[in-house]
């Protein structure tokens, strides 16, 4: 078996052995494949299933599948039953999971082949800013010292925000993750002075949460993969009262913890801390390890991410841009200030040009695509990059002012005109992309 062919079983012993299902992303990830979501490694399953079968090994790659799916696609059983005949799949992936994979000299998981034995709590906050809150807090030393007793330094802690607190698309939902330590101190010493002001003033937290655990990494989880903590992690938040997960915390249970790892996330600064950070837009099983693939962006709005599939977007500042820009109110009476782009997440990318600027009146919103929780549908960046040069190509044909990199001023009508030119020409890519995809198949 060679090397890819090696590391990719590995990756899936590795997950066998914690008895859970791997998707195509976290292998894509986890072995540095130019395509994360795993296209064109199905020659290289195949010769693993193969391998296997000869050797009288479970089927490891039946417990590879698509995220939030139990079993694998439809095309994938079709090469599994070509092999294994029909065979029953929830047992197939039962006999992977039962069998010890540390007695395969060659397959045997290694401990940095994918995070593992990873604890991880869920609590709740009335909101998730690291960059101002940089740590967990709780109501009594008792219920602090029941975590450290509890956990390890470096313990991950899954934040869904308090139902009846935080913006209301946030409420109720797992949007973050925070890297916590055993370092223990007084709150405000974690908080920044105007979080702590805020937080003093107010008389339902005045006092509160005081009892502190320094955080020492985090990660916003996109928004396109925040879902209800009860839908996400429904053992564990079924298992203790609200009021209680929120004060005390309760430890995740292993097979959630495998769910919670599978969601796009990307690191994010937390107050006090120096280290740089990967504003990466990964799983989060990739995002929690230590080294990291791809290097943070030097610049403070890009964000950098694999290769992989694409949305094309458009973003639209709003507020009174004649102030913004110094001119009057009739220069610009038509015109909106918008950026042009692509990513895997057009909200993180919205977040993270935000985060740019002052709190203040103006704020960047996704205008396209109208819907972004769907899949994106395009295969590539360089599909997308073709849509995103047809995009600034229109813009700049038909006069739009041109603020700088991705930024313009167009008229509204210009704007509407140029995402229709840029998805024409992405979805003429991809379909080229597709046809090109199954010649190759059908050679292979």
């Amino acid at each position: 078996m060679n090397g890819i062919r090696l590391e990719i079983a590995r990756v899936l012993a590795a997950k066998a052995s914690r008895g859970s299902r791997a998707t195509y992303q976290q292998v894509g990830e986890a072995i540095g494949w130019g395509h994360p979501n795993g296209r064109g490694l199905g020659v290289h399953l195949d010769a693993i299933l193969h391998m296997l079968a000869d050797r009288g090994l479970p089927p490891l790659t039946t417990i590879l599948v698509r995220k939030g799916q139990r079993h694998p696609p439809d095309d994938a059983m079709a090469y599994i039953r070509k092999v294994l005949g029909d065979i029953d799949i929830e047992a197939a992936q039962n006999e992977v999971f039962d069998f010890d994979w540390r007695l395969v000299d060659d397959l045997a998981p290694r401990p940095d082949d994918l995070p593992s034995g990873r604890e991880a709590w869920l609590t709740s906050f009335w909101g998730f800013n690291p960059d101002r809150w940089g740590c967990i807090g709780f109501s009594d030393e008792a219920k602090r010292n029941r975590f450290l007793r509890e956990t390890k330094p470096g313990v991950l802690v899954a934040i869904y925000v308090t139902k009846n607190k935080g913006s209301a698309d946030e409420r109720g939902k797992v949007i973050g993750v925070m890297e916590i330590s055993h370092e223990a101190c007084h709150a405000q010493q974690f908080i920044s002075g105007d979080a702590w002001a805020r937080k003093e003033n107010d008389p339902e937290s005045r006092g509160k949460w005081l009892f502190a655990l320094r955080a020492t990494r985090a990660w916003r989880i996109a928004p396109e993969d925040w879902r209800p903590v009860a839908e996400l992690l429904p053992e564990t938040y079924g298992s203790a009262d609200p009021q209680f997960i929120g004060a005390a915390g309760v430890a995740i249970t292993t097979s959630e913890i495998d769910k919670l790892l599978e969601q796009e996330a990307y690191e994010t600064p937390v107050y006090g801390s120096t280290g740089s950070i990967d504003a990466s837009i990964m799983t989060l099983e990739t995002a929690i390890t230590p080294s990291r693939a791809i290097p943070p962006s030097a610049e403070p709005y890009v964000v950098g991410e694999s290769d992989g599939p694409k949305h094309l977007y458009i973003l639209k500042l709003e507020g009174e841009i004649a102030s913004y820009l110094g001119r009057a109110g009739a220069a610009v009476d038509g015109k909106w200030i918008i950026k042009v782009g692509f990513s895997k997440s057009p909200l993180t990318r919205r977040d993270q040009i935000q985060s740019a600027y002052p709190r203040g009146s103006f704020r960047w919103e996704v205008l396209k695509p109208q819907d972004t929780s769907l899949p994106p549908p395009y295969s590539n960046a360089a599909i997308a990059i073709a849509g995103e040069d047809m995009m600034k190509k229109r813009l700049v044909d038909e006069n739009a002012e041109a603020l700088g990199g991705e930024f313009f001023l167009a008229d509204e009508w210009l704007v509407h005109s140029t995402w229709a030119a840029g998805r024409a020409e992405a979805d003429n890519a991809e379909k080229n992309f597709q046809i090109t995809e199954t010649r190759e198949d059908q050679r292979s």
